[in-house]
């Protein structure tokens, strides 16, 4: 399958929200576009399409939207999805080999997975949950030790080393400074906390 990487426009992501990642997100999850769009303006924000060509024609068939520190150059996945008729074909893995490739002048990729060592989880969510992790990992993403608990939801963190050393230095202080670069102070303070480093 091939697989083309395409760097999108605000007006793009713009569409592609519209019209598949407010469908593929539960609703709590999916910010308002208001929010991506003052991020994105203070180049905060970066959106990536993956199209497959037929012919003269091209379809989308994955996206990812990532929160992003210029200063660190770090990128946080914020939206990753394979469009739903594609999905368990291989897509999602192509569309990570080849964002590493497209990010590869960006440090790092953190990557938020939902906690799957809660105690109290059902084991069909757990189950889930490791799925999830097992993909991320099959890419070369690592896990850390850095776990954080946004909106409510708890997570662990991972991390896809891009360049460099120290990729997987000092991961809570890099997210922190990633999601101040979208929201305001008192917006985190109430919402967001590092709950292990």
């Amino acid at each position: 399958m091939e697989l083309l990487i395409r760097k999108l426009t605000l007006s793009q992501a713009g569409e592609i929200y519209k019209e598949y990642l407010k469908k593929d997100f539960p609703p709590a999850e999916v910010k308002p576009f208001l929010v991506i769009k003052q991020a994105w303006r203070k180049k905060n924000y970066h959106a990536y399409g993956f199209y497959q060509r037929r012919g003269e024609e091209e379809s989308l068939c994955a996206y990812a939207f990532f929160l992003a520190d210029q200063e660190d150059g770090i990128l946080l996945l914020d939206y990753f999805a394979v469009c739903r008729q594609l999905r368990g074909l291989g897509y999602g893995s192509r569309a990570l080999a080849l964002l590493k490739q497209e990010c590869a002048d960006w440090n790092a990729i953190l990557i938020e997975v939902e906690d799957d060592e809660l105690p109290g989880l059902e084991e069909e969510t757990r189950q889930i949950r490791k799925r999830r992790i097992a993909f991320y990992t099959d890419a070369d993403c690592l896990m850390t030790t850095t776990k954080s608990r946004l909106w409510g939801v708890d997570y662990r963190m991972m991390v896809m080393p891009l360049k460099g050393e120290g990729a997987q230095d000092k991961i809570a202080e890099k997210v922190k400074r990633v999601y101040q670069g979208m929201y305001a102070g008192p917006i985190l303070k109430k919402h967001f906390e590092i709950t292990a480093e």
